[in-house]
């Protein structure tokens, strides 16, 4: 996409080369003449010192190329274009984060959150890990099939079944850690049992949740590169649509089940565990297979690590704000959920544009200061500028919408002019700084040489959900406060979502 785009120039004598390289202009080292340049020298004087490489430079290592019926680079994606791809499943995912918010604010009388009342600590961390896993799933897949690399039938399942066995293993193993928080920071003593369960309801969650949603991600991604659409813009709010209300269901079904057995089938809970644990170290076994996936597995596992540690933090505000503004529960996953979606789409974006400037040996990313000013960032005539003011139009009208149907379903209390205005602008002062901190952070992480595709959106949604849980305090604070808006927890004994 660099027709137009102020980022990416063709470099001057290098046109004739034969190899890819980098071409990040502090990166780039050209000694001579060159004109006398050849393929190996280049190869020789170009720094490529990856802390975590992308696939683009994967593929240069391969020495590969796939230049037929690639995403044509040469085209500037239209604003209509952009628009309408993202606008349907933008809507869908906000139904799906609707359906969540009801879940979880039923949830908050179901079995396994009465008998274990720490373990909602453990919903922002399961579902954010869901979330990362997926988009950064949805963002590598698009990277691949914008890039040519699934286009045959055996590249397809190559690619799927590689990229599958790497979710299981990184959602298997991320999620046993999930529990760790639970006992640190809990409020109850936690025994023996107990903890059991926790870990044995995070583990079979995570798991089941990664593999639906990893078959639904190469669905959409296969599909959109057979309409000719651009999976960057649609995978990511696919996966979201489904993904916060599977993983709900799930941990709620499987954590009341597990509950049920623990007096019972200690040992085959036990089993059991084990047993998902092998299907973890199997599929990185497999995962290690692929050149793709094994760069993820060796140096992938850090920012999905940070990030749960982000939305810990996340899930200690939840429980704290569910007690204080009860209500808050419907419309947490959903300023979550949209903010993340939103800027994991620019995120993919960016990182496709740096992956194929990579490759067509164009310029990549200018000094960092260059992308500070934020003038550029929303106002700028350049493809970031455009993408930022389309997603936010498309979130500020939406969640007009989203508010009317939760108010429809019904949550206790009634609608009002103050409250819809101020829902709309923190949902919209979320997304703003978060599409703003994404196009520094994809290009920084890309000059430090960390793969955006797999390292940005965790650490994106992450602070999403954060910042959005602050705000959305900040929120119903102000409208009980200033407004007297019955909200608090005095006024909502006993109440639940839809009655």
């Amino acid at each position: 996409m660099s027709n137009g785009h102020d980022d990416f120039e063709p470099i001057d004598g290098v046109n004739d080369v034969q190899i890819p390289q980098s071409t990040t202009v502090d990166h780039l080292i050209v000694e001579g003449n060159n004109n006398n340049i050849t393929g190996d020298t280049l190869s020789n004087v170009i720094v490529e010192n990856w802390i975590f490489a992308p696939i683009a430079v994967t593929i240069q290592k391969m020495n590969v190329s796939k230049p037929t019926h690639v995403f044509n680079i040469a085209e500037k994606e239209s604003k209509k274009q952009f628009f309408a791809e993202a606008l349907i499943p933008f809507l869908f995912a906000g139904l799906g984060l609707i359906l969540a918010g009801v879940m979880l604010e039923s949830a908050e009388g179901s079995e396994f959150f009465t008998t274990l009342p720490d373990a909602v600590i453990m919903v922002p961390t399961l579902v954010g890990l869901k979330g990362n896993l997926e988009m950064t799933l949805s963002s590598r897949l698009s990277t691949l099939a914008n890039l040519g690399f699934m286009e045959s039938r055996r590249d397809k399942m190559n690619v799927a079944i590689s990229n599958m066995a790497l979710i299981q293993c990184q959602a298997i193993a991320v999620s046993s850690l999930a529990v760790i928080p639970v006992l640190i920071v809990g409020e109850k003593p936690i025994t023996a049992g107990d903890t059991l369960c926790l870990l044995l309801s995070a583990v079979v969650t995570a798991s089941l949740a990664s593999f639906i949603l990893s078959l639904l991600m190469v669905a959409v991604v296969i599909a959109a590169r057979h309409w000719n659409l651009n999976p960057d813009n649609i995978s990511t709010p696919v996966a979201a649509s489904l993904g916060d209300v599977s993983t709900l269901y799930i941990l709620l079904t499987v954590g009341t089940l597990v509950c049920h057995m623990r007096d019972l089938h200690i040992t085959l809970l036990i089993v059991i565990l084990i047993c998902f644990l092998i299907i973890a170290i199997v599929g990185a076994i497999m995962a290690q297979k692929d050149r793709f996936t094994l760069e993820v597995l060796k140096n992938g596992w850090w920012p999905i690590l940070c990030a749960m540690v982000i939305t810990t933090l996340s899930g200690l505000v939840l429980k704290k704000s569910m007690q204080a503004y009860p209500p808050l529960a419907a419309f947490q996953p959903l300023i979550n959920g949209l903010g993340g979606n939103l800027v994991a789409v620019q995120a993919s974006r960016i990182s496709t544009q740096l992956h194929r400037a990579r490759k067509n040996r164009e310029v990549e990313v200018k000094p960092l200061h260059h992308y500070i000013d934020p003038i550029r960032a929303f106002f700028g005539k350049n493809e970031d500028a455009s993408a930022a003011q389309i997603l936010i139009g498309i979130s500020v009208p939406s969640n007009i919408i989203f508010i009317f149907i939760i108010f429809l379903i019904g949550v206790g209390f009634h609608n009002t002019t103050p409250f819809t205005i101020s829902f709309v602008l923190v949902c919209a002062i979320q997304v703003t700084v978060l599409l703003y901190i994404c196009q520094i952070l994809v290009r920084a992480m890309w000059i430090m040489r960390i793969d955006p595709d797999n390292s940005a959106i965790p650490f994106l949604t992450a602070l999403g959900d954060l910042f959005g849980s602050l705000l959305l305090i900040l929120c119903f604070w102000s409208q009980w406060k200033y407004f007297g808006l019955p909200v608090s927890a005095d006024q909502y004994t006993g109440h639940k979502f839809g009655h």
